[in-house]
C-alpha cells in the first residue's frame, strides 16, 4: 500500500521513529525512538535535535522508495 512521504516526515516531526512505525517498519521505529530519548539525555537535547532531522529524511526517503518501487509494471520485475 502506497504511504505518504509528507505523513511520513511530519510524523517523525512529532517523535523521531514514528514516521517509520506508520510505514510499517515498528522495529526500526523503536530503535530510533529509543535513540532519540538516548542520545537526547547523554548530549543535553543537542542529539535529539540531529536525530530528530535524520528521522524525518530518512522516513520521507523510504516512503518515496516504496512507492516508486510499487508503480513498476509487472513485466519490469525482475526475477
Amino acid at each position: 500500500m502506497r504511504k505518504d512521504p509528507t505523513l511520513a516526515c511530519l510524523l517523525s516531526l512529532l517523535l523521531a521513529g514514528i514516521g517509520h512505525i506508520y510505514l510499517g517498519q515498528t522495529l526500526k521505529g523503536l530503535l530510533i525512538v529509543v535513540a532519540f530519548f538516548g542520545l537526547g539525555a547523554l548530549t543535553y537535547g543537542i542529539g535529539s535535535i540531529f536525530m530528530t532531522a535524520w528521522s524525518m529524511y530518512d522516513a520521507y526517503k523510504v516512503a518515496s522508495k516504496n512507492n516508486q518501487s510499487r508503480k513498476k509494471p509487472l513485466t519490469d520485475i525482475e526475477i
